[in-house]
């Protein structure tokens, strides 16, 4: 018991060490050093779930940037290195925040289908904020506009993030035992809002009301409910 406190102890302190350094390519390392501890006990499938997150992210990203599926058109320009057109960052991305999402509706759905539906919600409310973010300094570039759009960035954009989330997260449940013990679990809300915050404050000024917005959201549709899973 003693070793799993401290392995959750350092796994949060690396967490918060990455989103205090979210600019910096340092985050994405401090993650998944977090993530490499969690997974020897406290979940033991997560790497499964990172994979199943970097694999089809990758191929979501490669025939959405040549087929403009299931996204819509767009480009990665500024947003470097870059592998077949496709930024090393993103299946990258795909991963940490799959983790996060899916750690967070574990923690609020014990029904398997609202778990894996709320998750891909909760990603859609973070590309909410990454988005913006972005295309504010061209990381990726839409070729696409929709009438209805999110500061410019079209709808189709997030019904794909929906969709390419529902199938992670269903193939990793499909072929994965995923088990994640409740020491661990009970931080998911936390993490994820943490996550949308520093999204926030981190934003360049001309994107920051999409991603306060985004943040008012997230504390909308995480708040309550976790509330309620710790009154039962």
């Amino acid at each position: 018991m003693d070793n799993s406190n401290n392995r959750l102890k350092a796994a949060m302190l690396l967490i918060i060490g990455a989103n205090i350094l979210k600019k910096s390519p340092v985050y994405i390392l401090l993650y998944f050093l977090a993530f490499a501890l969690l997974s020897r006990r406290e979940w033991k499938s997560l790497p499964a779930l990172l994979g199943w997150a970097m694999l089809v992210g990758f191929l979501a990203e490669f025939v959405g940037t040549r087929m403009c599926l299931p996204f819509s058109c767009y480009e990665y320009v500024n947003l470097q290195p870059q592998i077949l057109e496709i930024a090393v960052f993103v299946p990258l991305a795909w991963a940490i925040f799959g983790a996060i999402s899916y750690l967070t509706a574990s923690f609020l759905f014990a029904r398997k289908y609202h778990r894996l539906l709320f998750a891909s919600l909760l990603m859609v409310v973070l590309d909410l904020s990454i988005d913006p973010i972005m295309t504010s300094w061209s990381g990726w570039v839409w070729k696409t506009s929709t009438t209805i759009n999110w500061f410019g960035i079209p709808w189709t954009n997030y019904a794909g993030w929906f969709i390419v989330s529902l199938v992670i997260f269903y193939l990793y449940e499909r072929f994965s035992d995923a088990s994640i013990c409740h020491s661990l679990r009970k931080f998911g809300p936390p993490i994820y809002l943490l996550e949308m915050l520093t999204f926030a404050v981190y934003a360049p000024e001309s994107v920051k009301v999409p991603t306060m917005v985004a943040f008012l959201i997230s504390l909308v549709l995480v708040i309550p409910l976790s509330l309620k899973r710790l009154g039962e």
